[in-house]
């Protein structure tokens, strides 16, 4: 090609400048940018520069300009781009003797390193590990070269397991150690040696004859490098990979850690520890946890960062503990030291009730532990006394905190959580009615109601009681707040879970109670309606979500009441429900398949279908856009499989509305009206979708119709 034989011309002409002229610098470095910018990701160039002697104008630069480490470095990479890693690792060590060449070679070696893992697995393991090791050798007081060779050892012994032992059996171990220690005050050193140590800890090669001064090492690095987070960091990675908890908790409880930042780095590493497996991490070993973790509180008790990363730990142990495969009687003797994390949540919930993040890592480290426990443990009944004053009634601790963060959505949601968990529905609609004004005690209350009645099978009674009242907050809400799309949207959900447990409590909640939530939904569309939810925002996508839970109301509150369905059309309000499904398909491009959309277009289409019929709701979506709108096809025969196996269950009860009688029987409704043969005509426009096509042949399995092979 013109343009080929273009480049190669220019190619020859710089390297015949780099060859007359091998002791200009200026030439040479500009020689070595123009190669390495022309010969990247071509492999025709990279021909012609092979051809036209490339690597030997290259090496007679570096051997003319030994210093230079910019030229040196440029000129190993594009070595590199020619003939890889391999080559790269041998021009290493050829230079390896001066200082320049061995931080060049260093340096161009670990960036081509980085991209490249696996090209760096395929190369000699031992060879690999000998060249950095004898480079750092020969420049022990090189702090450049010693901290490039630590950086590079260190990513490939994470990235490369086999070339631990490598490490090992070269002697890396107490080469490794003299270095930190000749090198303690050192910080960037000491991240890298910290890092090292903890891949070579993880496993591979053997450590036991250099615990002890590895320990040394550590402890040392600990208490130079305190207020240095990335040092502490991967130093508290090494001491656990290399003890377990046990290595953290010891210094915990005997004071090591003077700084909060260590404390914090300290308490990180030891949440990242699995319980359970890790040494000093059995069931048998978390009383020890806990009081290291509750000294530490006690030291930093004004520091949040120190308190957040604590609770998180007290709230992991406890949980590990109550839910621990120890024997009953071993769990009952551990249940001491859950109570004493316990108490130490919950006096920070008492002294720092004015601090909103402490008071919430609290609540979120208590809703786990209730979690876990069982109705009757003691351990609930201590919380619950704690935070309601034992008998449950007056101003309690609870009330006294969500009063305080009124307007505070986030620590809302975690105290209405642990509320509802610790007690019921109840206290939650107490809120609710004494703060109808806070939209920040609003929400979160309406998605708190939603994960009780929606995330359990089986209410307490209490719950089930209260349902008709949560019904009407949830309602009360909802017209209080009217053009707020997010609580409206979560309060379409609350009403659907809530909904879905009016059979377990007949009678409970009336008819025009019903109505009244597909009334609240159907004013909660009318919010988006015509709205685009096309565009990639925050207010598109809540549209969308909002039309999603509004028609899965719907859809829940008719199939309670069939009925409401034929009250809906005579009231108008269908037009509602058909512009919903015309914004969401005309929302999604042509051709393109789009989850989120398909799943509301499906609970778009049952809504239709208990309002207008199947029939009509099915069909008039398939054939305005079917041809073009895979997702709608998708959704229409995932609509057909739900209708037809909820019909199984399904009793007609109104013979005289013709939409509420194909609703009863889809089935015959649908095949009646041809939908299997609309579904097969689909199938050959959308023949290369394969999940489609295994939808299509689903509903098609219901409705009639033999599709084709695949």
């Amino acid at each position: 090609m013109p343009l080929t034989e273009l480049m190669g011309y220019v190619v020859t002409s710089v390297l015949e400048e780099m060859r007359g002229n091998p002791g200009d610098p200026q030439v040479q470095a500009m020689g070595v940018n123009m190669l390495r910018a022309m010969i990247k990701d071509s492999e025709a160039l990279k021909r012609i520069v092979l051809a036209g002697g490339g690597v030997e104008v290259l090496v007679l630069g570096v051997q003319q300009h030994p210093t230079d480490e910019d030229l040196l470095t440029g000129a190993l990479e594009a070595i590199d781009e020619l003939h890889g890693l391999a080559s790269l690792l041998q021009a290493l060590d050829h230079l390896k003797a001066s200082p320049p060449g061995a931080r060049a070679g260093l340096w161009a070696f670990a960036r081509a390193a980085k991209d490249r893992w696996a090209e760096v697995g395929a190369l000699p393991h031992r060879e690999t590990v000998r060249v950095i090791l004898s480079t750092a050798h020969a420049h022990q007081d090189d702090y450049r070269v010693l901290s490039t060779a630590l950086e590079l050892l260190a990513d490939l012994m994470m990235e490369v397991v086999d070339m631990r032992c490598a490490f090992s059996d070269l002697g890396g171990w107490p080469w490794l150690l003299q270095v930190m220690e000749a090198n303690a005050h050192h910080g960037r050193i000491q991240l890298y040696g910290c890092k090292l140590l903890s891949a070579l800890c993880r496993g591979g090669c053997l450590v036991e004859a250099h615990m002890s001064e590895t320990v040394t090492v550590l402890e040392r690095c600990f208490v130079q490098h305190e207020a240095d987070e990335c040092v502490l960091y991967w130093a508290f990675w090494a001491v656990q990979q290399l003890n377990g908890a046990r290595a953290l908790v010891n210094p915990m409880r005997n004071g090591c850690f003077k700084t909060a930042s260590a404390m914090v780095a300290a308490l990180k590493s030891l949440a990242a520890v699995t319980l359970g497996e890790s040494d000093g991490a059995c069931a048998e070993d978390m009383p020890a946890v806990v009081a290291a973790v509750v000294h530490a509180m006690d030291m930093f008790s004004e520091r949040f960062d120190v308190l957040y990363e604590a609770m998180a730990v007290l709230g992991h142990v406890a949980v590990f503990v109550l839910g621990s495969s120890a024997g009953a009687s071993v769990r009952q003797q551990l249940l001491p030291c859950v109570e004493v994390a316990v108490k130490a949540l919950l006096h920070v919930m008492v002294t720092r009730s004015s601090d909103a993040c402490s008071v919430q890592s609290a609540c979120v480290a208590l809703a786990g532990i209730i979690e876990s426990c069982p109705e009757a443990s003691p351990v609930r009944a201590s919380i619950r006394a704690a935070l309601l004053g034992g008998s449950g009634e007056g101003e309690h601790l609870l009330a006294k905190i969500i009063a305080a963060h009124v307007s505070n959505d986030s620590l809302q949601m975690a105290l209405m959580w642990l509320n509802g968990i610790v007690v019921g529905v109840g206290p939650i609609l107490q809120q609710m009615a004494q703060h109808s004004a806070s939209h920040a005690v609003q929400l979160p209350a309406i998605r708190t109601l939603a994960l009780l009645y929606g995330e359990r099978i089986e209410l307490e009674a209490a719950d089930l009681a209260s349902l008709p009242a949560a019904l009407q907050s949830v309602l009360a809400a909802m017209r209080r707040f009217p053009e707020n799309i997010v609580l409206q949207q979560h309060a379409c959900y609350s009403l659907c879970a809530m909904t879905e447990h009016v059979a377990d409590v007949p009678g409970s909640v009336s008819d025009e109670a019903l109505s009244q939530c597909a009334v609240a939904a159907v004013e909660a569309l009318r919010l988006v309606r015509g709205r685009c939810d096309g565009r990639q925002d925050s207010a598109s996508y809540n549209a969308l979500y909002l039309r999603k839970e509004g028609t899965r109301c719907i859809v829940a509150v008719c199939a309670m009441r069939p009925s409401l369905g034929r009250w809906l059309r005579e009231s108008g309000l269908q037009d509602v429900l058909a512009d919903a499904l015309r914004s969401t398909a005309d929302s999604v491009w042509d051709g393109r398949r789009d989850p989120e959309a398909e799943e509301t277009l499906r609970l778009e289409l049952l809504a239709l279908s208990y309002v207008l019929g199947p029939p009509t709701a099915i069909l008039e979506a398939l054939r305005r856009w079917g041809v073009v709108k895979p997702a709608v096809v998708r959704a229409a025969a995932d609509a057909v499989v739900d209708l037809a196996r909820g019909a199984m269950n399904r009793k007609l009860s109104d013979t005289a509305d013709p939409a509420l009688v194909a609703f009863a029987a889809p089935v015959q409704a649908l095949i009646a009206a041809g939908c299997g043969a609309e579904f097969l005509a689909l199938m050959q426009v959308h023949a290369a979708d394969e999940d489609l096509q295994s939808r299509i042949h689903l509903a098609v399995g219901f409705v009639g119709g033999c599709p084709p092979q695949l």
